[in-house]
């Protein structure tokens, strides 16, 4: 018993001692390409993005080549590491045609992905630096990578958003156009002169200088409440003035209108005590 173990303990020993040093050669073969691929990648990457900057090219367009092109290094680098290890190239493509239905179906939605990247980039439904709205979010584009694009929100959080739910959605692309109208509604109680409210809200739209006044405003009563009547009220501004207009527009009729002792109504219920 004790012979068959000395026996099994040297035979383990023999093989190590032989494959050892074809282990650590791979190892340190792989160490090597690992090093030669990341200052490969950054001189292709930075070179290419030289070139396109030089050349005018679309930013969204830029990044998605950049994406693409960072990811078909690392699909050769794959195959380098593997044939480091021993593992001939033929049978590993081999392997992965036998798989090929599995391999479709699981990579199913990052080739919708990248189909919706390509149709993105090709419709330009949106450009970087545009704020966009779409059912699955809404944020100034920041860029689009090879599968998904990245959105930035107003209060500066990132949202990731596949690139096929944008491509197959409804998206309101709010930056496109150099001129956004301002909407607001405006409450007041009933038995408040209509001429008024009128000359009140077209002198704050008067004093502002980020609207644009040639384009007119539009106020007019377009609903009875039970306690109010509201008004709608609409100007016209730069988009990059959007909301200080807003903003401004919705401080200054709360001043007027208290300076002017105009109601601002709110929801109340009137009891009458009937005498018996």
């Amino acid at each position: 018993m004790q012979s068959n173990i000395e026996n099994l303990m040297k035979k383990w020993g023999e093989d190590l001692i032989r494959v050892l040093p074809g282990t650590i050669l791979r190892i340190i073969w792989i160490i090597f390409l690992i090093i030669i691929m990341k200052h490969v990648v950054n001189i292709i990457i930075q070179a290419l993005k030289l070139l396109m900057e030089k050349s005018h090219v679309d930013e969204l367009l830029s990044s998605f080549i950049l994406s693409l092109t960072k990811t078909i290094i690392y699909i050769g680098f794959f195959f380098l590491v593997i044939g480091g290890l021993g593992v001939k190239a033929t049978s590993l493509i081999t392997l992965l045609g036998t798989a090929g239905l599995a391999v479709g179906l699981a990579l199913q939605g990052s080739l919708s992905n990248l189909a919706g990247g390509v149709l993105i980039l090709f419709f330009k439904p949106f450009l970087k630096g545009e704020y966009i709205k779409s059912n699955s979010g809404e944020g100034t584009v920041e860029s689009i990578r090879i599968l998904y694009t990245i959105l930035t929100t107003l209060d500066n959080s990132r949202i990731i958003i596949p690139n096929s739910q944008l491509a197959n959605a409804a998206i309101i692309n709010i930056s496109r156009n150099d001129e956004r109208r301002v909407d607001l509604t405006v409450s007041v109680a009933y038995g408040t002169q209509e001429e008024k409210i009128k000359k009140i809200l077209t002198e704050i739209a008067e004093e502002n200088s980020n609207i644009l006044h040639d384009k007119g405003y539009t106020i007019r009563m377009n609903k009875h409440n039970s306690s109010s009547l509201d008004y709608v009220y609409r100007v016209w501004t730069k988009k990059e003035n959007y909301w200080e207009v807003y903003f401004s527009l919705t401080e200054k009729v709360a001043k007027y209108f208290e300076r002017e002792r105009i109601e601002i109504p709110y929801q109340k219920i009137d009891i009458y005590n009937k005498a018996k």
